[in-house]
Formats: structure tokens, C-alpha cells, sequence
């Protein structure tokens, strides 16, 4: 978030980047993710000091479990507010730190719900109704002025258009676009892409006129228009995707998917990289 880079997705293609950097990844002004900072690292040290048993300003470990579970309660009431979010206003997105943030909230919550007791618990359920009532409230006053449907996908209708390559491409781009076109490299995307747009300027004006390059919605997009054959039948998790005949490997910082034949990266690459998994060597 501090460096304002896309967040990689492990699952689901590119899409987180559309949650987290919606409108709805603030409250009031103030970013989730510092929030989530606050709040897990609140819940850490003061499960730390628990099971120590070394709580500061004088509270007993009956009040600190109390305070333990005050706070589960109102992650996990924030972490349902936000699955309904992720549902309703991002239909059809997928945001796989969302919903590790979720099961972590729920998580918390009840360990510390089974810590407290049933019959502690049945002294201050009042008090854990108003906690999650006041965080539903607050989320949704946060959000009562932001748009209805930020990334609603009900009346989308895209004409197909292009987008000039304006950077000129260094010799090391022509090369590999030229290595890449000969060993049957494709690499598949979508007109309406960023990140697409963005893998060809890295090539540069020349250099992507060489690239066999597929696109997926030739027509345009409206609601409910599938993906052209060619890119159905490559299991598309994400735009853009490269297909790059070669030796199977496995890189952790980006999805692939390793076949006995050929590969498949998804995501934006550096030409480093594609020049390393597609065995090209650049003779200067």
C-alpha cells in the first residue's frame, strides 16, 4: 500500500487490486490496511501478555480476556461488514487477502469466545452486542455517501478500442519479442487491460507488433460476453497471461501453472523474466 504497487494475487488473476484500492478500502479517510495493522497487532501483544501473564496498568487475566474478546468481536463484526461488501458491490471480483482476513477474524474470535467461558461470556453478551453494533454502524456511516456499485459489472457495455505504444523498443525488446514469436510464445489479454497495455510498453512500439499477442474480447465487452475460444480453452485465470513452450519450473512470486509441455505466467512480467523462462540469451 505504502509503495503503491498492485497486490499480487495468488488466486483469482488481478482483481485484488480493484477491492483494495476501491473506495471502500478507507474508513473516514484512514486505510484498511492500517487499521488491520492496529488491530492485529493489538490482538498479538495482548495475547503475548496473556499468556505471560503480565498485563499492563494492573488488569487481571479475567479483564484482559474480557478485553481480548471485545476486540475479536469487533474484527470479526468488521470482517462480515466486509464480506458483504465484497459481495454485493464487487460482484464477480475475487480478493484472496480479504477472505484470509476474514477467516483469521472469525478465527480469533471464537478461540478467545471459547477462552473466555459461556458463563463469563453470558455476563457481558450485551456489552459484545453494542461492541458489533457500533462497528456496523460505523462502517456503514463510512461508507453511506461512496457510490452504490464502484466496480458493478449490471450494465457494462465496452466498445473494443486500442491504445497507442508511444516507447520506442531497445534492441534487448526486439530480440526477445523476435524469440518469443519463433518458439510460439502467446501471450493473451484483454483491450481494456492496464496491466496488459503496461506489458506492451515494456516491449515498446516495435517490438509488440511482434508479439502474438491474443485477445480475448475482440467485440468489446458487454455483461455476461465470454472470452473468445482460443482464450477459453487456456483456462485464463487473470490478463495478462503468457503461454511459453519450454522446461517446466516454478517461480513463488507468480502463478504458474506447470504442464508437461508448455507454461503459463500470469501477470504482468518483467522482460527479464521472460527471457529467463523462455531461454533466451541477448547477444549484444
Amino acid at each position: 500500500k505504502l509503495s503503491g504497487s498492485d497486490a499480487f494475487c495468488p488466486l483469482g488473476g488481478g482483481n485484488c487490486g480493484d477491492v483494495l484500492n476501491s473506495d471502500y478500502a478507507f474508513i473516514f479517510g484512514v486505510s484498511l490496511p492500517l487499521l488491520g495493522l492496529i488491530a492485529y497487532g493489538f490482538v498479538t501483544t495482548l495475547s503475548l501478555q496473556l499468556s505471560a501473564k503480565n498485563l499492563p496498568f494492573g488488569i487481571n487475566e479475567t479483564t484482559g480476556r474480557l478485553l481480548l474478546l471485545g476486540s475479536t468481536t469487533s474484527m470479526a463484526t468488521a470482517s462480515a461488514y466486509f464480506l458483504y461488501i465484497l459481495s454485493t458491490k464487487f460482484a464477480g471480483t475475487s480478493c484472496s487477502y480479504c477472505l484470509v482476513s476474514a477467516l483469521l477474524s472469525f478465527s480469533l474470535f471464537f478461540i478467545s469466545l471459547k477462552d473466555v467461558g459461556l458463563q463469563e461470556v453470558q455476563k457481558v453478551v450485551g456489552l459484545q452486542v453494542c461492541i458489533a453494533s457500533l462497528v456496523f454502524a460505523t462502517l456503514s456511516t463510512s461508507y453511506s455517501n461512496l457510490p452504490s456499485a464502484p466496480s458493478s459489472q449490471a450494465n457494462i457495455d465496452l466498445p473494443y478500442f486500442t491504445t497507442e505504444i508511444t516507447k520506442e523498443s531497445s534492441p534487448f525488446a526486439l530480440s526477445l519479442a523476435r524469440h518469443l514469436h519463433s518458439i510460439g510464445a502467446k501471450m493473451y489479454g484483454a483491450f481494456w487491460c492496464s496491466h496488459c497495455l503496461e506489458q506492451k510498453e515494456m516491449f515498446g512500439r516495435e517490438a509488440a507488433k511482434l508479439l502474438d499477442y491474443i485477445e480475448c474480447f475482440p467485440d468489446g465487452y458487454k455483461t455476461g460476453t465470454k472470452m473468445i475460444k482460443a482464450c477459453a480453452d487456456a483456462n485464463l485465470e487473470g490478463f495478462p497471461t503468457w503461454v511459453i513452450n519450454g522446461q517446466n519450473s516454478l517461480y513463488s512470486h507468480i502463478s504458474i501453472y506447470d504442464y508437461a509441455i508448455f507454461q503459463v505466467l500470469s501477470g504482468e512480467m518483467e522482460l527479464e523474466k521472460l527471457a529467463e523462462v523462455s531461454g533466451f540469451q541477448f547477444n549484444e
